[in-house]
């Protein structure tokens, strides 16, 4: 049998199958790009919510750090603050010592405590130191005590230690009893 039209070569893919295959090839080359893509953008955003984690725990810790010299400088400045008080307090003390001492007095030493005052001088006699300088010291501490001697160059010397005691009348029902 014999054809009466030459035979052709066929293809194998007609055209329009050949457009479809394009297209699906296409359609996975883009997706596997974007999923590439996608891949890159993600391990570049953890990287940076990594990075922004460390740089948050390091300001975290400088804040720390921070709020630990600002409660050290606020415990500096009240000690400073107690300290300064303290100072001009003693001033005015001893500013109203030395104007509690007469012209007939002569200080050698001036030892003040919280609560107690030792004071070592010269007097011209013992009723100079009683009537010019015991009483004020008297008025304001409420224990007194003074040793008098003569030195080397019969000179009258004085020992004043005085002190204040702290008395709180302790509360009771009205039963009190002493030891």
């Amino acid at each position: 049998m014999r054809s009466f039209i030459k035979p052709r070569k066929k293809r194998l893919l007609d055209n329009m199958s050949l457009m479809w295959l394009l297209f699906i090839f296409l359609m996975a080359a883009g997706l596997v790009a974007f999923s590439i893509l996608l891949h890159y953008k993600s391990s570049f955003y953890i990287r940076m919510l990594d990075n922004l984690h460390q740089t948050n725990s390091k300001e975290r810790e400088i804040v720390q750090k921070l709020n630990h010299r600002i409660a050290l400088i606020t415990t500096q400045g009240k000690i400073y603050q107690e300290v300064n008080s303290s100072n001009i307090a003693i001033k005015e003390s001893m500013q109203n010592l030395f104007d509690l001492i007469p012209d007939q007095i002569t200080l050698r030493k001036v030892v003040m405590k919280k609560k107690s005052l030792y004071l070592k001088g010269y007097t011209e006699s013992k009723t100079a130191y009683k009537l010019l300088l015991e009483p004020p010291l008297k008025s304001v501490f409420t224990h007194s005590s003074v040793r008098f001697e003569t030195d080397k160059k019969g000179c009258l010397m004085f020992e004043s230690y005085n002190t204040i005691e702290d008395t709180i009348p302790e509360q009771s029902d009205g039963n009190q009893s002493e030891q």
